[in-house]
């Protein structure tokens, strides 16, 4: 949908993000092929469930588009200082920042609704710990309980690989949506300038890296976990 924004043609989905829609959808077709099994009584929960994922697909979606946008508005970016750039390098930069918060946010939205959902799924019951829970709360859940304890496992080391990259994109979002904490204004008051001093904008490059990184994390956990799901109500 945005490529329009470049006069680009629509994207063709490939490599993770192929492969992680397609983990969703086929998990999707096994429910929807359970609907119309002969145990009606189960109807409403495979119907359910299959709408809920229906969710992860246009929330990936979103996710890609917007890392997209943000990595070529990137490209126009060289300089610095705000103050070195041109009125359309100025505007460039503006349209990075906005992908970017875009994007991170997304990023992080899509492992909550998939703690969400394994929470309800797995039925581990994390709001009793914690009314306002994460993934990683769930992943802990998961670890503390025994519950699943390949996919755990596996989530876990992959939650590890990307460790980096996933902290630094977490500490902006939560300064973006929700509170500033002393490191947090440590971190601001770096970028903020002391009237007279030159606007030292954000780091492009590593961002756009650290985005990239948190793009595969997630096309990966979502392929594990759904791939892990199927192969589940399949046995069963």
């Amino acid at each position: 949908m945005l490529r329009v924004l470049f006069n680009e043609p629509k994207r063709i989905d490939s490599g993770l993000l192929l492969d992680a829609g397609n983990a969703v959808r086929t998990y999707i077709e096994l429910l929807e092929s359970k609907e119309h099994s002969h145990l009606a009584s189960e109807y409403p929960k495979y119907h359910r469930r299959a709408i809920w994922s229906k969710g992860f697909i246009d929330a990936l979606d979103e996710l890609e588009q917007s890392k997209y946008c943000c990595e070529r508005y990137a490209e126009h970016i060289s300089k610095a200082f705000l103050e070195e750039m041109n009125p359309q390098e100025v505007e460039e930069y503006h349209r990075f920042v906005y992908f970017y918060k875009n994007a991170f946010i997304r990023l992080f939205s899509i492992l909550d609704k998939l703690g969400t959902f394994m929470n309800d799924l797995f039925e581990l019951k994390t709001e009793t710990l914690k009314s306002r829970f994460s993934y990683f709360t769930v992943l802990r859940r998961m670890h503390e309980k025994h519950i699943h304890g390949s996919l755990e496992l596996q989530l876990y080391n992959l939650k590890m690989d990307y460790k980096s990259a996933l902290d630094r994109l977490r500490n902006q979002r939560n300064m973006e949506i929700h509170y500033i904490n002393a490191e947090m204004l440590d971190d601001l008051m770096q970028k903020e300038p002391i009237p007279g001093e030159r606007i030292h904008v954000e780091n492009v490059k590593s961002n756009v890296a650290d985005l990239q990184q948190g793009f595969e994390m997630v096309c990966r956990t979502l392929t594990i976990a759904f791939s892990y799901i199927t192969a589940s109500i399949a046995k069963g």
